[in-house]
């Protein structure tokens, strides 16, 4: 994919993204905004364009395993 084709893909993420949260993130300052809607934005394009790709789990957490 070309680098205009993603920008044009990741804006139209953003604002969309930006529409539907805007009313719950008012605590936000405007730069924390832009951050969490950069960042929901790169993931949605990413999941778009590779939904098939899993990313591996976090390592050096250890879970708790629940009883069965």
């Amino acid at each position: 994919m070309d680098n205009r084709r993603k920008s044009e893909a990741i804006a139209a993420a953003r604002r969309e993204i930006a529409r539907r949260i805007a009313r719950f993130c008012t605590t936000l300052s405007p730069e924390e905004f832009e951050r969490l809607l950069d960042r929901m934005a790169h993931v949605q394009w990413k999941y778009e364009v590779f939904p098939h790709i899993a990313e591996p789990p976090p390592t050096g957490r250890k879970t708790r395993e629940l009883p069965d």
